[in-house]
């Protein structure tokens, strides 16, 4: 899982996240000229962090994805190291772009043998499977540390890792488990990194050199790293010994920004070539020239609130019937129509709504438990014992209903959307007072309990939508302190039993119990120059980045506006 910025779109990777999720879309078919029937490497494309992902733009400020996770780092990281699993939008592997050509399990489940593709690394060495036991070694190293400890089994529940050969290896289990969810969750964790050239440095000096470019000089993805200025800018090139899909560009930049208008500006001068449409800047399209408008497929995750149960200044959100009168006050619908134009749907559970492959029939016919209701609201903080005051806010024993919610700052829709949170509650006598912050002192802040009430973020999940990760008791992302033995009994059965049926429970009991406030994902809709395409093959629904897709169509294409901006200079 990946935590992302409240009220974006965004998706995780398998090669750069935990647990990562679908992907792939086909290519546009849209006709080209001639030219473009003989690719050549020629041209700059320059894109802000976060392009697909809906996300407000923010900096890359770690290109190690072993020491902090999110959805702006991993994109960059992502573009120097081959995946094991690459996930499509259905759910499936997809061997031609993975470095794994084969999974053999065995009849009990508990021995994953995989097979790999010959590959290299840019400095000619092979890669091999000491590289991918390096990973996973180092993984146990840092423990719950890593970001997406223990997520997908890893590496908690791994007995042992054995290498068959260089090009083979097997995962032994200590118990039986549903093979889809460990392979898309926990497998798809195990991208190889070079052990010869990071094997000599410790962890603490890997932590001071995770934004160092001379780090990150082996590598066996599609790019390698030219230049990193923080705060900034990051600029790649093509790896010149990649032996997948040839790079048709010669530069890819990432200008970082800091908010949605830079993003819509940024387009009309010529200095990006590939954006988000903000949705509050919905209408500015229409004004830009030789700009194309592209709807993505929607994020596979949801957006939400999370809630402090370790804050004894909000005990009230252990009470089952706050947190349901919490998500029944919001009016989901309203938002996904009026701010997010029809891009997605309300959402009141951890199983995604769109696509709708693993949601219960029953919420597949839209019909939850949960929804905007605020009658049922009002009834509820009743028999909890929550009367309005003389203001309208809700008291018991002296005490008001009321907390803060901290959300990230520079982007316009989300602070409406989170305006309109605030109303809805206030209706039924809830005061939530808004607190902005940058994505990165939210995500500092969540790791100290007692500084906080709630926070608003968005969650990206693997292609398997169990979240141990967020709702167990002993999740890598349970930063909030959420202990509920059921709640774990049931995530349990997710990873152990094949087929629905165990997660179609999971999702009924956590759409009832609310651990966190569920809300619906936004999708997202992107900006492209018109003599750009390749895009959808560019950015996948995991929110993983392959520019290597990416070609100019016009003539003079080497000569492209974006090919004189600041970045390229030192």
């Amino acid at each position: 899982m990946t935590m992302r910025p409240a009220h974006v779109q965004t998706g995780t990777n398998n090669r750069f996240t935990r647990l990562r999720r679908c992907l792939l879309a086909a290519a546009l078919s849209l006709p080209l000229p001639a030219l473009a029937a003989a690719p050549q490497a020629c041209g700059t494309v320059i894109v802000p962090p976060g392009v697909g992902l809906g996300t407000p733009p923010a900096s890359v400020t770690s290109l190690n994805p072993f020491l902090i996770s999110s959805a702006y780092n991993g994109e960059a990281s992502s573009l120097m190291y081959y995946g094991l699993l690459y996930i499509n939008r259905d759910h499936k592997i997809v061997w031609p772009r993975s470095l794994a050509t084969k999974i053999d399990v065995s009849k009990n489940n508990t021995v994953f043998t995989v097979t790999m593709k010959p590959w290299k690394w840019s400095d000619g060495r092979p890669v091999t499977t000491r590289d991918v036991k390096f990973t996973y070694d180092l993984i146990k190293r840092l423990g719950p540390t890593y970001p997406g400890y223990n997520s997908g089994g890893v590496p908690n529940l791994i007995k042992s890792f054995d290498i068959l050969g260089p090009e083979t290896f097997s995962v032994t289990l200590k118990h039986p488990v549903n093979p889809d969810w460990f392979e898309l969750l926990g497998l798809a964790q195990f991208v190889p990194y070079p052990a010869h050239a990071w094997g000599k440095y410790t962890i603490n000096q890997m932590w001071r050199h995770q934004s160092d470019p001379a780090f990150f000089k082996v590598v066996d993805g599609p790019y390698q790293l030219v230049k990193f200025k923080l705060g900034r800018f990051i600029e790649f090139a093509p790896n010149p010994t990649y032996q997948g899909h040839k790079s048709q560009i010669r530069r890819f930049i990432m200008t970082f920004l800091h908010s949605s208008g830079s993003e819509i500006e940024g387009m009309q001068s010529g200095t990006l070539d590939v954006s988000n449409l903000p949705f509050s800047l919905w209408n500015a399209v229409a004004k830009l020239k030789d700009v194309r408008r592209i709807k993505m497929t929607p994020n596979f995750g949801f957006q939400f609130i999370q809630l402090n149960y370790k804050n004894p200044a909000v005990p009230f959100f252990h009470d089952v019937r706050v947190r349901q009168a919490m998500a029944d006050a919001i009016n989901q619908e309203q938002v996904v129509h009026v701010l997010f134009h029809d891009a997605s749907k309300p959402e009141y559970g951890p199983i995604p709504v769109i696509p709708s492959t693993f949601l219960p029939p029953s919420e597949k016919a839209g019909k939850y438990p949960i929804g905007y209701d605020p009658a049922k609201a009002r009834k509820l903080l009743d028999e909890a014992g929550w009367k309005p005051g003389p203001d309208g806010i809700r008291e018991k024993n002296g005490k008001k209903l009321a907390f803060t919610l901290l959300t990230p700052s520079g982007g316009t829709t989300s602070t409406l959307w989170t305006e309109i949170q605030q109303q809805d509650l206030r209706a039924v006598g809830i005061d939530m007072k808004i607190r902005q912050v940058t994505f990165n002192q939210l995500m500092a802040l969540d790791y100290r309990p007692l500084t906080w009430e709630a926070m608003a973020f968005g969650w990206s999940l693997g292609s398997f939508p169990s979240d141990a990760a967020q709702l167990g008791s002993k999740g890598s992302y349970n930063q909030e302190g959420y202990n509920d033995k059921k709640m774990d009994e049931l995530l349990a059965a997710v990873t152990t039993t094949p087929g629905l049926s165990a997660l179609y429970a999971y999702e009924k009991y956590a759409v009832e119990q609310q651990p966190i406030i569920f809300q619906n994902d936004t999708g997202v809709v992107v900006l492209a120059r018109k003599g750009l395409r390749g895009i959808r093959k560019f950015i996948s629904p995991t929110g993983g980045w392959s520019p290597q897709y990416l070609h100019w169509t016009t003539p003079d294409c080497a000569s492209q506006v974006a090919d004189n901006v600041a970045p390229s200079s030192p």
